[in-house]
């Protein structure tokens, strides 16, 4: 509500549209999306990460700054938030994931967006080149993000608590897990507005144990990706030097062989959530390299 609210009064100096609906997917998952912004301006996706939902990018959607030069589209993955969650191995293949994104673009109407993926947001990129065809985005930023399933490195603090992900016999567990992985995206979270807390638990707890083990073994091939990297596909590695979910440095030299066109910028202290921690500095970097890479298409 205070986003519609928001945007009703900067609509009187902006050109600006609101749109959430669910997209019905290739095998018929519903996928829940958004779109904020004027649709004639440079279009970019924002994908959320792990257990959580494209709420965790309200703020930003938010910003005057983005509002005004970007068409803002982002969408809960299947098994995440408002999106269906379907309950077989079969339901998780590499393919749907493609094709949700490419229903998501196609009810938007926007042709090569940049494509910004937070955390196992940014694996989704993989989906898209291995099955979509290559023109599908216009470039790649990564924010403290692999690009593939197969090149997820984790911190050790984060790789402890994976397994009580997968708890479905204890409801403290689960929600306490849940609570310290939320927690730790941030540098404090006794910083970070309790409803900000509360929402990005909720959208956790809505992703039963069974969900996430089909969502964290599902299996991908980055060949085609690889090879738009050495093509030169634009991609932009953002990370903070605080992070405590992922070891990005080890993510960093593992990529750097297959992209010709790669930039890597650390914010010095950022967080996981650095786009919240660190929000103006994430913007400050995020603006002109959509303007970039968006003008050349």
């Amino acid at each position: 509500m205070f986003l519609f609210l928001f945007l009703q009064c900067l609509s009187a100096a902006l050109i600006i549209t609101v749109n959430s609906i669910f997209i019905q997917s290739s095998d018929g998952t519903d996928i829940f999306a958004s779109a904020v912004g004027n649709p004639g301006k440079l279009p970019i996706v924002f994908v959320h990460g792990i257990s959580l939902s494209a709420l965790v990018f309200d703020d930003l959607f938010e910003d005057e700054r983005l509002l005004r030069r970007f068409y803002m589209i982002s969408y809960d993955l299947r098994g995440h938030g408002r999106s269906g969650k379907p309950n077989t191995t079969e339901a998780y293949v590499s393919n749907l994931f493609a094709d949700d994104f490419a229903a998501v673009v196609k009810h938007f109407n926007v042709k090569s967006p940049l494509y910004v993926g937070w955390s196992y947001g940014g694996t989704v990129v993989t989906d898209i080149f291995s099955f979509l065809p290559p023109q599908t985005i216009s470039g790649i930023v990564a924010i403290a993000a692999p690009p593939s399933v197969n090149l997820a490195a984790g911190t050790p603090f984060v790789n402890s608590i994976i397994p009580l992900f997968r708890v479905d016999n204890d409801v403290a567990v689960g929600v306490n897990t849940r609570n310290t992985f939320v927690e730790a995206c941030f540098n404090n979270a006794s910083n970070i507005a309790i409803q900000t807390i509360w929402t990005w638990l909720g959208s956790s707890v809505l992703q039963l144990p069974a969900i996430s083990v089909l969502v964290r073994q599902r299996t991908q091939d980055p060949a085609k990706l690889f090879e738009a990297g050495a093509r030169g596909i634009p991609y932009l590695s953002i990370s903070g030097t605080a992070d405590k979910i992922v070891l990005n440095d080890n993510i960093t030299e593992e990529i750097r062989p297959h992209f010709t066109n790669l930039e890597v910028y650390k914010i010095e202290g950022g967080s996981h959530a650095l786009f919240v921690d660190n929000k103006d500095e994430f913007i400050q970097v995020l603006i002109p390299y959509a303007k970039k890479v968006l003008k050349r298409t």
